[in-house]
């Protein structure tokens, strides 16, 4: 009777979009005369939850015209010597799951005919009869303009096969289940209605609800987010009251926690909407990383390279795209100010990294992590600053919307960061710097130059 009320699993194939737009490419290429073609996707499984478990491919394969023994438009067969090539290396060796992806003619919605379930059903049972780390076939079918598409994963028997989400997007978000947009939203109708169910089916985690996260959450969450996971260990404190909106004296007598007071914030929009979850504690706490694992995007906020350290390495980890947001003000000799903001999305697919962008001083980053003894002497030498970085509202404002207006960009599909984005803004000068981010990629990172 108890499996009868287990929550069935969510399988869910993500492709970030520049790897899926270089192996569509090399299927449309791969075609002369709107022949069947076939790809191959062989991934690394992560199970997300116990109810959610996520395929992201490692390497792509499209095989080329003298790959196949048989190619046309009603089927195709691959030369045997190449196919165990490709399972003796990827699913022997590197010991990665299986995605088939093929075309089918014409451009309705395709579908798996009779010929496929018997082949998949097949094949799904000689992976997991001879391979001992028993890979999962993944199947899907795509119309031959790439438009339309179904996605299924087989049991390990070859018996019986579940629907499997498929994004090739930087979220893994699906709209189908979405009700029509609700009018608080109706001035925002010119993105499209794609776009707003998109943002409200987006779960984001935010690190740092202090002077610059706070003023995100309050924009990202007007513009439409309403599913949060908050975390923070601090406290409101009276230095806070200048540049967090809504803060008050009553919330400061009351040592509110940071993450309530955001919460509060979000709460405002949403009353009996969304999700919003406050985590009071520590981003290296292991025991929070399961919940920051099931967010659709990762955005960090804090003041300090340890906290950034931890939120690109659980972006690595995860596979999540990630958004620091930061400031910085000091005065010349002269007494003149001189103010910054900065907006880097590093890409999904690595390359580059908050490191490689000198956004993370590993060293500060040790410091910073050290026993409270260790840490004082470092203070007392001038190691680690005794006083927090200087901080005005109307720059953390800045930064904050000009995140959130780069959010927007990529949900809405009219800012292209596959190879990521470092924008920063300077004041007095009233100029934006835009970052090559070709001159980031360091194959020695600490973070991103090695391959898992």
């Amino acid at each position: 009777m108890l499996n009868h009320f287990l929550k069935p699993q969510k399988i869910f194939l993500h492709i970030p979009p520049a790897i899926w737009s270089q192996f569509q490419q090399a299927l449309l290429e791969s075609r002369q005369n709107n022949e069947e073609v076939i790809g191959f996707l062989f991934c690394k499984r992560h199970e997300v939850s116990s109810h959610q478990i996520r395929y992201e491919p490692k390497v792509w394969i499209v095989p080329t015209a003298d790959c196949y023994e048989y190619q046309s438009v009603t089927g195709l067969v691959l030369k045997q010597q190449f196919h165990l090539h490709l399972l003796q290396t990827y699913i022997h060796q590197e010991k990665l799951d299986i995605v088939h992806i093929h075309t089918h003619p014409g451009q309705e919605i395709p579908f798996f005919s009779s010929i496929d379930d018997h082949h998949e059903s097949e094949y799904a049972r000689f992976l997991t009869t001879n391979f001992k780390t028993k890979p999962r076939l993944i199947s899907g079918v795509f119309d031959q303009s790439f438009q339309n598409f179904k996605f299924r994963i087989w049991d390990k028997q070859g018996r019986s096969s579940s629907p499997v989400d498929f994004s090739s997007s930087w979220f893994e978000n699906s709209i189908t289940l979405f009700d029509k947009t609700k009018p608080m939203f109706t001035r925002q109708q010119v993105f499209g209605e794609t776009f707003q169910k998109q943002l409200n089916q987006l779960t984001v985690t935010l690190i740092g609800c202090g002077g610059i996260g706070a003023i995100f959450a309050e924009i990202l969450s007007r513009l439409g987010v309403k599913n949060w996971i908050l975390i923070d260990p601090d406290r409101l404190e009276d230095v806070n009251l200048n540049r967090m909106p809504g803060a008050t004296w009553e919330m400061v007598d009351e040592q509110m926690l940071k993450v309530e007071y955001v919460k509060h914030l979000i709460k405002k929009v949403y009353r009996n909407d969304g999700q919003v979850k406050a985590i009071p504690s520590v981003i290296e706490n292991q025991l929070i990383q399961p919940e920051i694992a099931t967010s659709d995007l990762i955005v960090v906020a804090t003041d300090n390279h340890y906290s950034r350290q931890i939120a690109q390495e659980l972006a690595i980890k995860f596979r999540r795209p990630l958004v620091c947001l930061g400031t910085h003000i000091d005065m010349k000799p002269n007494g003149m100010p001189r103010m910054y903001c900065r907006m880097t999305v590093p890409p999904l697919g690595g390359s580059w990294c908050l490191m490689c962008g000198n956004m993370i001083n590993l060293q500060q980053a040790a410091l910073e992590s050290a026993a409270p003894e260790i840490g004082h002497l470092a203070q007392q030498r001038g190691y680690i600053a005794g006083v927090n970085d200087p901080a005005v509202f109307w720059l953390n404002s800045l930064c904050a919307s000009t995140g959130v207006g780069v959010i927007q960009g990529i949900v809405g599909g009219f800012l292209k960061i596959d190879s990521g984005l470092d924008w920063i803004y300077e004041f007095p000068e009233c100029k934006w710097h835009k970052t090559d981010t070709s001159y980031l990629v360091n194959s020695d990172c600490y973070f991103c130059g090695s391959k898992d």
